[in-house]
């Protein structure tokens, strides 16, 4: 009976993994499936398929996987593979295989898990994002009222390619910790630092409320930094956009507390020099001066009749 019910419960669960499984092969939008999917799907499984798909590439490596590459899901059971549906003529078995392969072999080494299963769908409502890159942006940046500057120039790509290329460099060297040094906490105007992917450009915010030490010898040295820093990851004149930008509120509500709390102390501080005074000025109304000497010469008086 416990061997039959053991059966039985197997049977159940590989039968709920399988559904779920295909239940996606009846969507419209389904491709194909690679994979297996294990008898049982637990919580360990699930913590395993979403380990997975977080570590697989974000969006500006998409092209190293395959062009037609829309994006990555899961449903915490197994990995989403949407691409683009302009590409429905060009997509076969063959190329399903490769792009499987490159995914197995990506969840393997970060996760440790082979075989992983996976469906491919095409991207829903999708608008054509063929090559969305504005070559006009950076001009067109100009004409911005918080327009301050701009420096660089900006490249001409062929096709997609050449600009997602471009871009992931961009992407994967954008951190400049030698811009630190131009924050407001250490007296610069720097307030923010960006990539603009489609626009094809860095924009750097610097500080609308302290225009005098926004000028072109601060903002050729900020210039500077990132141009070099961009420089070594092989990509050089940098196209850079400098914008007006105001400080975060926050920031303002943080000037603005501590003459509140001065007030605060102050009135903190009096209270109790009154209070103290008063109860001193109670305690000497309380007190009658020669008082004590007098008792105790009562007391003497006293004692020394009852010694008599």
């Amino acid at each position: 009976m416990i061997l039959f019910l053991v059966v039985l419960l197997s049977i159940s669960y590989t039968s709920a993994a399988t559904d779920a499984f295909e239940e996606y092969a009846e969507d419209s939008h389904f491709i194909a499936s690679r994979g297996n999917l294990p008898d049982t799907i637990d919580q360990e499984w699930k913590n395993t398929i979403v380990d997975c798909w977080s570590n697989l590439p974000d969006s500006f490596s998409y092209y190293k996987f395959d062009e037609a590459l829309y994006g990555f899901a899961s449903n915490s059971e197994f990995i989403i593979v949407e691409l683009k549906s302009e590409c429905k003529g060009k997509i076969n078995d063959s190329r399903i295989d490769q792009l499987y392969q490159k995914i197995e072999a990506h969840c393997e080494e970060n996760s440790g898990l082979s075989e992983v299963p996976v469906v491919f769908m095409w991207a829903e409502d999708e608008e054509d994002l063929k090559f969305e890159y504005d070559p006009d942006a950076f001009e067109k940046a100009k004409n911005s009222s918080w327009f301050v500057a701009s420096m660089g120039t900006v490249p001409e790509f062929a096709d997609e390619g050449e600009w997602l290329e471009w871009s992931e460099k961009i992407h994967e060297a954008r951190l400049i910790f030698e811009l630190q040094s131009y924050n407001p906490s250490n007296g610069g105007p720097l307030l923010s630092f960006g990539f603009k992917k489609y626009s094809g450009y860095i924009e750097v915010g610097v500080n609308k409320e302290t225009p005098d030490i926004v000028n072109d010898s601060s903002l050729n040295e900020i210039y500077q930094t990132i141009d070099e820093h961009f420089e070594d990851a092989g990509i050089s004149d940098i196209p850079v956009v400098f914008v007006w930008e105001l400080p975060a509120q926050t920031d303002e509500a943080l000037e603005e507390e501590p003459p509140s709390m001065e007030k605060d102390t102050s009135q903190t501080v009096e209270n109790p020099t009154e209070n103290e005074t008063t109860d001193d000025n109670q305690e000497a109304s309380q007190t009658t001066p020669g008082f004590t000497s007098i008792m105790l010469i009562l007391c003497l008086l006293i004692v020394t009749r009852f010694i008599e």
